[in-house]
């Protein structure tokens, strides 16, 4: 037998001190609703406790203690999130995830709503896998719970709850995990654990490419003309993290699912983690080519303290904003000080009555807005930009004068999504992979920028500024404490000092693709 713990804690910082304890795995939680963050696993924490030597397991729990939380239709959505999380997690196929019946029920119940919601819960594995699960099935329950449901062919795996006085819960002898009443403090989580007792095989398993560090793993080329990272291993209602061009380098950190490896790349400077469809990988050939040096392009901009470039004004829309008395950002002063500048410059431009941003004639000013807000932040992104011959004379050595439709154009939205990525390194943008990071660098009292190019050639693409949170105005957050919907600024359809144009408005059908980056 092995002994481990079950635990809502967050113990990855007691990694070392379970393995000396004496513990040879630990039970966490996936949750969708959970209003306590320790209470999910996460990708570090899973990759601190593998490292450490310990194996893991898991449990989806939405609370699980009323008969309206068991039905078909919940079974089904409660398997879709176990699926995205354990993708996030790095899960390898094969293993386990439990669900839990946390309740005493009686055999009517359990066959009136718990099965039901069982065979949804594989209904969902199984659709998100692409036809069978890439997990096996567990319960946690009561004795009685766990005999039917292993006799309903619904799970491969029994945990039997620590109730000993539930139904059939001390006769029950035919578990693969089995919980026990604990009371004593253990490590740094104190007495927020249950000791565990469990069978050589239980469906644990350590995350894939848990042991490889960045630079490590076996490095591989996308062989497809692109190829999507996505964030679980599937293709199916699954928005891919990025799109990968061919020749992309990156490091595979382990096979995930059946055809389909866990990957680490890095774009732009930020290092993202997905997986990917192996058959479009191929091995690199020698070493990988040098990267290509871009030659240094300066800033350039269009009437500086233009002084009818001013809030009021719908006139020099290509000028930065130049009006008098106006705000700005010191970058070196301490992080509390930047955060009031730039609720300084959110307040002052007061993009919902200024007319410089306001809708007219069918369009809208989201990139005159951003690059506004920027200047007076003092991180350069462009309202004009040098033209493509103008940039091949700079390389050549050559100077050139910004001259308005010769050497320098205006900047859309959609222009700005690719200046970001080809020129947003040389002006101290770095690309990040999630809402976090954004909303981190905000409230670090530095900038961030959501921009979406539009699919439909010709039609301007959108931009929105992540601000700093303050009293009564917070980005929203999961679970586990996540940023789901960082905190922005926008001028658009509707301006709005904090808002945007609606929840993950960068996924929409009419983008064809998105980027996120942070200035400090």
């Amino acid at each position: 037998m092995l002994e481990g713990i079950s635990t809502n804690r967050l113990c990855d910082s007691s990694a070392s001190c379970l393995v000396t304890a004496g513990k040879a795995f630990v039970i966490r939680y996936y949750s969708r609703t959970t209003q306590q963050p320790e209470k999910q696993l996460r990708p570090k924490e899973a990759a601190e406790l593998a490292r450490a030597g310990l194996l893991l397991a898991v449990v989806y729990q939405d609370r699980a203690r009323l008969t309206g939380d068991f039905n078909l239709a919940r079974g089904q959505l409660d398997g879709a999130s176990a699926f995205s999380s354990a993708g996030q997690i790095g899960q390898p196929a094969g293993s386990a995830i439990y669900f839990a019946v946390d309740v005493d029920f009686s055999a009517t119940q359990i066959k009136k709503f718990v099965l039901p919601y069982f065979r949804g819960v594989r209904a969902a594995l199984d659709a998100a896998s692409g036809g069978v699960s890439h997990y096996k099935l567990g319960v946690y329950g009561s004795g009685m719970t766990c005999r039917l449901l292993k006799q309903a062919g619904l799970v491969e795996f029994t945990w039997l709850a620590e109730a000993t006085g539930w139904a059939e819960s001390r006769t029950y002898t035919a578990w693969d995990i089995k919980q026990f009443v604990t009371s004593q403090d253990l490590c740094s989580i104190g007495n927020g654990w249950q000791r565990c007792t469990a069978k050589p095989a239980f469906g644990q398993f350590q995350p894939a490419g848990f042991d490889i560090q960045a630079g490590e793993g076996e490095l591989m080329q996308v062989s497809a003309t692109q190829l999507n990272l996505r964030f679980v291993p599937t293709a199916d209602a699954n928005t891919p993290l990025a799109t990968l061009p061919h020749g992309t380098l990156l490091r595979v950190l382990g096979i995930s699912a059946p055809g389909w490896v866990r990957v680490r790349v890095v774009l732009n400077g930020a290092a993202f983690i997905g997986h990917v469809k192996a058959s479009f990988l191929a091995a690199v050939p020698g070493l990988p080519p040098a990267p290509v040096q871009i030659p240094r392009i300066p800033a350039v901009h269009w009437k500086e303290e233009n002084r009818s470039a001013g809030r009021q004004s719908t006139s020099g829309l290509a000028s930065p904003i130049g009006e008098a008395g106006r705000p700005a950002r010191n970058p070196d002063v301490d992080a509390a000080l930047r955060r009031q500048q730039l609720a300084a410059i959110g307040d002052w431009l007061d993009v919902e009555h200024s007319a410089r941003y306001a809708r007219r004639d069918g369009l809208t000013f989201c990139n005159v807005y951003t690059a506004d807000y920027c200047y007076l932040a003092a991180a350069y992104l462009p309202r004009v930009w040098w033209t493509s011959a103008t940039i091949a004379k700079i390389a050549a050595g050559q100077a050139v004068a910004p001259a308005y439709g010769e050497t320098v154009r205006e900047m859309r939205a959609d222009d700005l999504y690719r200046w970001l990525l080809d020129f947003g390194t040389m002006f101290g943008w770095r690309r990040v992979a999630d809402a976090t990071a954004l909303q981190n660098a905000a409230n670090g009292g530095g900038i961030g920028i959501i921009c979406a190019d539009r699919a439909t050639e010709g039609r301007a693409g959108h931009i929105t500024v992540v601000v700093p949170e303050q009293a009564g105005k917070t980005a929203q957050r999961d679970a586990a404490g996540n940023v789901d919907q960082p905190l922005q600024s926008q001028a658009g359809a509707v301006n709005k000092r904090f808002g945007s144009a609606g929840r993950n408005w960068w996924l929409g059908a009419e983008f064809i693709d998105h980027v996120f980056f942070v200035h400090d």
